[in-house]
C-alpha cells in the first residue's frame, strides 16, 4: 500500500470513528439515560391534562388547558390559554410550548409561545398538593396588556376527560 492510500485511509477510518463514537453517544443521551431515569424513578407521577381556570378584574376569564409528559424529572408538553369575557366566544387564544421540572413535590414550569410573532411567555413555582391530583402555586407572565410582569395565583386540576 502506498504511502497516499495509507493517508487516505487513516482519515477515512477517523471520521468514521469519529461518527460512529457520536451516534452511540447520542443513542446514550435519548434513548438509554431516559428509560434508566423512567424505570428508576419513584417520584409522584403528573403526566396528563390539567386545566385552571381565572375570572380576572374587568371580567376578563382565562381557562388554561395543559398537557405534561414527564420523563423522571423531565416535563414538557403543551399548553392552550383562553382568554376573553366570554370563553365560548374567546378573544385570544394562544399555543404554548411547555418545559419544566420536577423535584420532591415541587414542579417548575416555562412557557413559550408557539407563535414567534406573538411575544408570550411565563414561568410557574407549583407544588403537587392532595395526592397528587392538584397543582398550586404561582403563575408569572409579561402581560400585553400592560407590558409589564404580573403573577396569578393559579391551582390546576387534573382534567377527568382529557
Amino acid at each position: 500500500m502506498s504511502p497516499i492510500e495509507s493517508i487516505i485511509l487513516g482519515v477515512v477510518s477517523g471520521v468514521v470513528t469519529a461518527a460512529l463514537i457520536y451516534l452511540l453517544g447520542l443513542l446514550y443521551k435519548t434513548q438509554i439515560l431516559p428509560w434508566y431515569r423512567a424505570v428508576t424513578y419513584k417520584g409522584v407521577d403528573i403526566s396528563g391534562a390539567w386545566v385552571a381556570h381565572v375570572d380576572e378584574q374587568d371580567d376578563l376569564k382565562a381557562k388554561f388547558d395543559l398537557y405534561l409528559d414527564q420523563k423522571a424529572h423531565h416535563l414538557s408538553g403543551s399548553a392552550v390559554i383562553i382568554q376573553g369575557a366570554d370563553l365560548e366566544k374567546p378573544a385570544s387564544t394562544v399555543n404554548m410550548a411547555v418545559t419544566g421540572s420536577i423535584w420532591e413535590g415541587f414542579i417548575t414550569l416555562n412557557m413559550q409561545s408557539r407563535d414567534r410573532a406573538r411575544l408570550s411567555y411565563s414561568t410557574s413555582l407549583l407544588r403537587v398538593v392532595n395526592g397528587g391530583i392538584r397543582l398550586e402555586g404561582s403563575y408569572l407572565y409579561r402581560s400585553i396588556r400592560t407590558d409589564e410582569i404580573q403573577a396569578q395565583e393559579l391551582r390546576w386540576e387534573r382534567n377527568k376527560n382529557g
